[in-house]
């Protein structure tokens, strides 16, 4: 399946959090949009994975996305290894985006952090064709950050305006009612 924009983030609700208004956006101008999250969130101290596989069902409804899938990786342990890589690159070729957006390089949650530079790596290496050639190399045009919280001397390059889109961001977000209840 080829979209033209890839949301990654490391837990499920990240997404709705960060940069969903962004794709519902998108999605309401005729862009393809996914998201796929390496962990299942099993560390976080509310909801199991079952009820929140669920909710992000629910919220990928509301975002209108061509597709969500979540990779099975070890909650509070994603690493940047060339194992790792591999995973995330070939799900990268696999959606073919234009456009990936990933978590901010700074954050106080280390998964998020250590997604963000996974994320840009995994891009360059799904565009070496040499790497696990048994699914055609592919590189996002453009790898774009979004910011979960504000950060000392951090500042966005551009806004996306999502004001016609803020109460389904909201709706997405509520969808998580393990989380947010």
């Amino acid at each position: 399946m080829s979209v033209d924009i890839l949301a990654i983030a490391a837990h499920r609700d990240d997404v709705e959090l960060t940069c969903s208004g962004t794709l519902i956006k998108a999605a309401k101008q005729g862009h393809k949009t996914a998201v796929f999250n390496p962990t299942a969130g099993e560390m976080g101290r509310k909801g199991a994975p079952k009820s929140r596989a669920a909710e992000a069902e629910a919220a990928a409804k509301v975002m209108k996305l061509s597709a969500r899938e979540n990779l099975g990786l070890p909650d509070a342990a994603i690493v940047n290894d060339p194992a790792t890589r591999e995973i995330v690159a070939r799900t990268i070729r696999r959606f073919q985006p234009r456009v990936v957006i990933a978590p901010a390089p700074k954050g106080r949650h280390p998964d998020h952090r250590v997604t963000a530079e996974l994320v840009r790596d995994a891009c360059f290496v799904a565009g070496l064709r040499k790497v696990r050639p048994d699914v055609a190399a592919h590189r996002p045009r453009k790898v774009i950050h979004c910011l979960a919280y504000r950060e000392d001397n951090v500042k966005p390059t551009f806004v996306v305006d999502i004001t016609d889109e803020f109460e389904q961001k909201l709706e997405a977000v509520k969808c998580y009612s393990s989380q947010f209840d």
